[in-house]
C-alpha cells in the first residue's frame, strides 16, 4: 500500500521558517558601558585606615540617631513614592514582556431571529424562528525578527533597575539629611548648655559691679556694658531655642510624621556633640561606580538609551505577523462541534515612504544615548570631587579646630589678666567686657567648628555609598481612606 505525504501547506512552511529564524541583531548595545571620564587609580587626598560601618551612622554611637534614620527609611513620604515608581516599572516590563508570546482571544455569540410572513388566505400568517450560536478563538503573533520587542524589554528592564538605585540613590540622601539635622540639634542643645553658663556668670558678674558701684567703686557705665553683654546672651538663648523649633519641623518632614514625634525623637538627643570617628578607608575612585547608586542609575539609564536605538533601527525594517483563527457556527448548540473553520495568515509588511519619521526616530534615540553618557560622566565627576572635597575640607577644618584652641588659651589669660588689673584701678571696665566677650566667642566657634567637622564626615560618607542601600524593602503601602471631618478642616 502506497503511502502518501501530504505537501506542507505554505503558511506552515512560514511559521516553522520563523520559529527558526534567530532575531537579527540590528545594533551592538554596549554593555556596561564606562563613564566618558579618567577615572584615576588612587585619591590626591589620603584618607585613614579605619573600616566605618556600612550603615555608617553607627559610628557616632547614637542610638538616637539611628532611630530616626530607620524611621525616616519607612515612612519618608519621597522614598514612598519611590518605591511607588519602581512598583510601576515592574509591572511596564511585565506588559513589555507579554509581547513575547501570541496574543489569544475568545468570541462566543447567540443570536436569535424571529420573522412574520403574510401569505394570506388559506395559509394565513407565517411565523419562521432560527437560532445561530457561532464560537471562535483566534491568536496573533510578531516573531521578533530583529530583536526589536526584545530590545525593548531589555531598555525598560534598565530602567527598572535605575528606578530601585533611584530609590537608593533617596535612601543615601535621607540618612545624611537626617543626621545633618540631629547633630543640628544636638550643635543647639550644647549651645543652650553653654549660652545657660555664660548667662549666669554674666549676671554674677554684673551683681558684682552694682555691688562695688553701692560701695562707691566703678561707674554706671561699667553697668550698662555690663547689662548689654547679659542682653546680648539672652539673645542668643532665644534664637538657639528657635532653632530647635525649626529642627523639629525639619525632621517631622523627613520622618514623615508630626512635630510631636519629631520632639520625641529629639527629646534623646544628648546636650553635647559626639566625638568625630576616625577617618575611614576611601578604597579607589572606581569603586563609586558601584558603590553610588546615582552612578549607578545614570549607567543604567545610559543602557536602556542604548537598546532604544535598537528598537527604533528595526521600526525601519519589515515585521513579520501571524495570525489564526479556529471559529465553530451552528444553529444548534448539539451541533456546534461538529463545524469547525479555520484560517492562517501570515503578512510581511515594512515601511516604504514615511517621510524620513522612523529615520528622524532613531536620530533622535542616538543623541539621547549622547545625553545620557553626558550625564553619566557628570555623575561621575560630583561623586569624585564629592568624596575629594571632604576629605581636603576635614583637613583644613582639623587645622581650624587647633587655631581656636590655641584662641581658647589665649582669652582666658587675657580675662585674668584684665580682671586683675581693674581690681587694682589700672584699667577701665572695657578692657575686661572685651576680654569675656572674645572668651564667650572663642567657645562658641569651637562648638559651631566642630559641628562644621562633623558634617563633612557626614558628606564624606554619604559621598562613599555603601552597599547597604541593597538591604531596603518596600514599606508597606499607605492606606487610601477618607478624610474625616477634622481632618479635612
Amino acid at each position: 500500500m502506497a503511502v502518501v505525504r501530504s505537501r506542507p501547506s505554505a503558511s506552515a512552511l512560514v511559521v516553522a521558517a520563523s520559529l527558526a529564524l534567530p532575531g537579527c541583531r540590528v545594533h551592538d548595545v554596549t554593555r556596561d558601558p564606562r563613564p566618558p571620564v579618567v577615572v584615576p587609580g588612587a585619591w590626591h587626598v589620603a584618607g585613614g585606615g579605619a573600616t566605618a560601618p556600612d550603615r555608617w551612622w553607627g559610628a557616632f554611637g547614637d542610638p538616637g540617631l539611628d532611630a530616626a534614620i530607620d524611621r525616616a527609611l519607612s515612612g519618608n513620604f519621597d522614598l514612598h513614592a519611590a518605591w511607588a515608581r519602581l512598583e510601576q516599572g515592574v509591572a511596564l516590563a511585565g506588559q513589555a514582556g507579554a509581547l513575547r508570546l501570541p496574543e489569544v482571544s475568545a468570541t462566543l455569540s447567540a443570536s436569535r431571529q424571529s420573522n412574520r410572513f403574510e401569505l394570506g388566505e388559506p395559509i394565513g400568517e407565517l411565523r419562521v424562528t432560527s437560532n445561530a450560536f457561532s464560537a471562535a478563538i483566534g491568536a496573533g503573533y510578531e516573531v521578533d525578527l530583529w530583536r526589536r520587542v526584545d530590545s525593548n524589554i531589555a531598555a525598560i528592564g534598565q530602567d527598572v533597575i535605575a528606578l530601585r538605585d533611584d530609590i537608593e540613590t533617596i535612601a543615601v540622601t535621607l540618612a545624611a539629611s537626617v543626621a545633618e539635622v540631629w547633630l543640628d540639634a544636638r550643635l543647639h542643645r550644647a549651645r543652650r548648655a553653654l549660652l545657660t553658663t555664660q548667662l549666669e556668670i554674666n549676671q554674677k558678674s554684673l551683681e558684682l559691679l552694682e555691688s562695688r558701684f553701692r560701695e562707691g567703686l566703678g561707674t554706671t557705665l561699667d553697668i550698662y556694658q555690663q547689662r548689654s553683654l547679659v542682653s546680648g546672651t539672652r539673645s542668643q538663648l532665644i534664637a538657639t531655642e528657635a532653632a530647635l523649633v525649626a529642627l523639629e519641623a525639619q525632621l517631622a518632614v523627613l520622618i514623615g510624621a508630626t512635630v510631636a514625634d519629631a520632639q520625641a525623637l529629639l527629646a534623646a538627643a544628648p546636650e553635647a556633640l559626639p566625638a568625630v570617628p576616625a577617618v575611614p578607608e576611601v578604597g579607589v575612585p572606581a569603586s563609586l561606580l558601584d558603590r553610588r547608586p546615582d552612578v549607578r542609575a545614570a549607567r543604567r539609564r545610559l543602557e536602556a538609551a542604548d537598546h532604544r536605538i535598537a528598537v527604533a533601527v528595526a521600526d525601519r525594517l519589515p515585521a513579520l505577523r501571524l495570525s489564526g483563527q479556529l471559529s465553530l457556527s451552528s444553529s444548534s448548540i448539539a451541533d456546534l462541534i461538529a463545524t469547525p473553520l479555520y484560517s492562517l495568515l501570515a503578512s510581511i509588511t515594512g515601511p516604504i515612504f514615511d517621510h524620513g519619521r522612523r529615520k528622524a526616530e532613531v536620530d533622535r534615540t542616538r543623541a539621547v544615548v549622547q545625553e545620557r553618557l553626558a550625564a553619566y560622566g557628570g555623575a561621575m565627576v560630583r561623586a569624585m570631587a564629592e568624596v575629594e572635597a571632604a576629605l581636603a575640607q576635614e583637613r583644613h577644618q582639623q587645622a581650624l579646630l587647633v587655631e581656636l584652641a590655641t584662641q581658647t588659651e589665649t582669652a582666658a589669660a587675657m580675662v585674668r589678666e584684665a580682671r586683675s588689673a581693674y581690681r587694682e584701678g589700672q584699667i577701665d571696665y572695657l578692657p575686661v567686657l572685651s576680654a569675656i566677650q572674645a572668651e564667650q566667642t572663642v567657645a562658641l566657634n569651637i562648638l559651631t567648628a566642630q559641628r562644621q567637622l562633623l558634617s563633612l564626615r557626614v558628606s564624606l560618607y554619604r559621598a562613599l555609598g555603601g552597599t547597604w542601600t541593597s538591604a531596603l524593602e518596600a514599606p508597606a503601602k499607605l492606606p487610601l481612606e477618607a478624610a474625616t471631618e477634622e481632618g479635612s478642616r
